[in-house]
C-alpha cells in the first residue's frame, strides 16, 4: 500500500544513502551525430569541454519493458533472503551476485540465478568484520573490498569469506575524522568518496569536507577529481537541503576508469573525468527546474528536522525546487544513463523511471522508459553489467536505521526489503 500511496502522492524525495549507485549494461547501437543530426553545440568555457544538448532527443523515445529474472526477500521465510538494509550490488567474474547489507554488516552471496551460496564477513571490529557498511567493490586480485563508514576503514575478504586485511587510507594532514561514503573500482582505478570533518571551537564552526579521490591500494592518494564544502555556524546554524545535498549517489565509474558526477543541485550537469584527474568533458541538457509540492516540502522539512536536533537552536531551510538529476548511471558500452526530476515523478504503475539516454560522445539520444516494479524515489536503483537490480523500500529502511521517526503514517509500514533482478537485452534499444 505504502508505495501506491507514495507513487500516486507527491511525498517523494531523492534516495539517501547509507553507503549508494550504480548500474546495468546494455547495447546502445552507436550514433552517428551527423546523419541523425544532433542539434547540440560544443564549446570551451573556462578551459572545460561543455556538450551542450537540446531538451529533445536524436531519436523518438521508447519504452522497454523488463524481465523479471529473480526476486529475493520480501515475504520469504527463507532465512537466506532475509535482509536488513541492501546498500550495495556487485557481480563478480563467474556471475555471482553479491549483496551487501549495511544493517546485519553481512556480504550475501547468490549465483547468477539467484541461488544462496553463502554469506562472508560479520559485525565487530576484528579482522575480517565491520560495521554498517555502505559500499563494496573487488580488488585488483579479485577479493572483496567491504567499506564501512564511520569510521571509514577498507575491509578485504576472499570470496569464501577469510580475512584478508585491510586497506591502507590516505590520512588526513590534520589527523582528523575521516568518512568513507563510498567507492568503486575499474580499470585499475580505484575511487572513494570520502569526508573529513572538523570543528573550529574558536570561530565557532562546524565544517566537512566531502570529494572524489583516486587512491592506490597501498593507501597513497593519487588525484582528487571534485569536492564540495558545507560550513554550519553554530551562532546561527542553517541546515539548508540544497546546499547539504551531496552526490554520493549521484557518482560512479566506467571500465575504462573514467569517473562521473552530478555535483550541482538545479544545474542539469554530469561531469566526466579521466583517470589522471583532467577534466574530460561536461555534458549538459536544457532543462526547467522543477518545483517541488507542498508534500514534498513537507516530508523533506521533517527528515532535515531530525537531523538538525543535533544542533542547538539550528533552523531548516528546505529549497522551492527539486534537485534537476536524481540519479545517474553508466553502462559497459559508454552509454549515460540520467533520470531527471520529471522521470522519477508523477510515473504510470509499473513503471520505473523514464531515462534521458546520452551515447559516449555526450550527445542526447532519446528518452528511454523502463517498465518493472520499482519507484526510483523510494527504492535504491543499481545497474549492474546487464542487470538492473531494484532493493525496494530503501529510503524508509535506511531512515529508520539512521533513528528517523515520524516521516510516514503509522498505518503506511514498509513492506519487507526486497531485491529484484531485471535483464534488459543487450540490443533491445539498438533494434527500435
Amino acid at each position: 500500500m505504502l508505495r501506491n500511496v507514495r507513487r500516486n502522492g507527491a511525498t517523494r524525495v531523492a534516495v539517501l544513502a547509507v553507503a549508494l549507485a550504480v548500474v546495468v549494461a546494455m547495447t546502445l547501437a552507436p550514433i552517428n551525430a551527423a546523419a541523425a543530426e544532433w542539434k547540440g553545440t560544443v564549446s570551451e568555457e573556462g578551459g572545460k569541454r561543455i556538450i551542450m544538448n537540446p531538451a529533445t532527443g536524436i531519436m523518438e523515445s521508447s519504452s522497454v519493458k523488463l524481465d523479471e529474472l529473480w526476486r529475493l526477500g520480501g515475504d520469504s521465510d527463507d532465512e537466506d533472503e532475509f535482509f536488513g538494509v541492501i546498500s550495495d550490488v556487485q557481480i563478480d567474474d563467474e556471475g555471482n551476485v553479491y549483496l551487501l547489507d549495511s544493517q546485519l554488516s553481512e556480504v550475501k552471496i547468490y549465483t547468477n540465478e539467484g541461488e544462496f551460496i553463502r554469506s562472508i564477513g560479520r559485525e565487530g571490529e576484528g579482522p575480517g568484520e565491520f560495521r554498517r557498511p555502505g559500499a563494496m567493490f573487488f580488488t585488483k586480485a579479485g577479493d572483496v573490498a567491504v567499506v564501512q563508514l564511520m569510521p571509514g576503514k577498507i575491509v578485504i575478504l576472499s570470496k569464501e569469506g577469510d580475512p584478508v586485511g585491510d586497506m591502507p587510507l590516505p590520512k588526513p594532514d590534520d589527523g582528523g575524522f575521516q568518512i568513507l561514503q563510498g567507492a568503486r573500482a575499474g580499470a585499475g582505478n580505484t575511487v572513494l568518496f570520502m569526508a573529513r570533518q572538523e570543528f573550529d571551537q574558536a570561530a565557532g564552526k562546524w565544517q566537512r569536507r566531502g570529494f572524489l579521490a583516486s587512491v592506490t591500494e597501498e593507501g597513497e592518494l593519487l588525484t582528487e577529481y571534485t569536492s564540495k564544502t558545507n560550513v554550519i555556524n553554530m551562532a546561527a546554524a542553517v541546515m539548508d537541503d540544497k546546499a547539504w545535498d551531496t552526490f554520493e549517489r549521484r557518482w560512479s565509474i566506467d571500465k575504462d576508469g573514467k569517473v562521473y558526477a552530478c555535483t550541482s543541485y538545479d544545474d542539469y550537469m554530469v561531469e566526466i573525468w579521466n583517470p589522471d584527474g583532467t577534466l574530460d568533458k561536461v555534458i549538459k541538457r536544457e532543462f526547467t527546474d522543477r518545483s517541488r509540492s507542498a508534500e514534498e516540502k513537507d516530508f523533506v522539512n521533517r527528515m532535515f528536522s531530525h537531523f538538525a536536533k543535533m544542533i542547538p537552536d539550528c533552523k531548516v531551510k528546505v529549497a522551492e525546487n527539486c534537485k534537476d538529476i536524481e540519479g545517474m548511471f553508466i553502462r559497459d558500452d559508454g552509454s549515460i544513463w540520467v533520470l531527471n526530476a520529471n522521470g522519477a515523478r508523477d510515473l504510470k504503475e509499473g513503471t520505473l523511471g523514464v531515462f534521458d539516454v546520452y551515447n559516449p560522445e555526450g550527445q542526447f539520444v532519446r528518452n528511454v522508459t523502463l517498465s518493472g516494479d520499482g519507484d526510483p524515489l523510494d527504492d535504491l536503483y543499481l545497474f549492474v553489467k546487464d542487470r538492473v537490480y531494484v532493493v525496494t523500500d530503501f529510503l524508509q529502511a535506511a531512515m529508520s536505521a539512521q533513528g528517523v521517526q515520524g516521516l510516514y503514517d503509522e498505518d503506511d509500514e514498509a513492506d519487507p526489503m526486497a531485491v529484484i533482478a531485471y535483464k534488459l537485452d543487450s540490443n533491445v534499444l539498438a533494434a527500435r
